[in-house]
């Protein structure tokens, strides 16, 4: 298990990594998060088709940009790691205050040691048909 610590001063870790029932690794919440709150902002790169082959493992992580579909965002911090759900318990959104960033938000109320999940969309699914 990766557990995310907090650095002096700051507050204690909302999020931490670890095995889960689902697939692989999941993101969890390590304290009780209300329906509306901030789960995680993350940093982003930006690719495009010209920089993956048509098989690649990495294609399994990138989200769809949500501006231009030829672009696929590598989305760093636990970003790759939220596994699917659905319903979901969060969503994922460009930050308005910086887009450079996405910020995953909770759709309800996650309890403490809930896994934390996402709607992949029917795109995904059906690039994996």
């Amino acid at each position: 298990m990766i557990e995310l610590l907090p650095l002096a001063g700051h507050q204690p870790a909302q999020i931490e990594v670890r095995d889960s029932p689902l697939h692989g690794l999941g993101v969890f919440a390590c304290v009780d998060l209300p329906k509306g709150s901030l789960i995680e902002r993350c940093f982003y790169l930006v690719i495009d088709d010209d920089d993956l082959q048509e098989i690649n493992r990495l294609n399994d992580y990138l989200f769809t940009s949500p501006d231009v579909k030829s672009d696929y965002l590598c989305v760093l911090g636990c970003g790759m790691i939220y596994n699917h759900g659905s319903p979901a318990n969060a969503e994922w959104q460009i930050a308005d205050v910086d887009n450079r960033f996405i910020e995953f938000t909770a759709l309800a109320d996650i309890r403490a040691g809930d896994e934390i999940l996402h709607d992949y969309g029917k795109e995904y699914w059906a690039s994996r048909a």
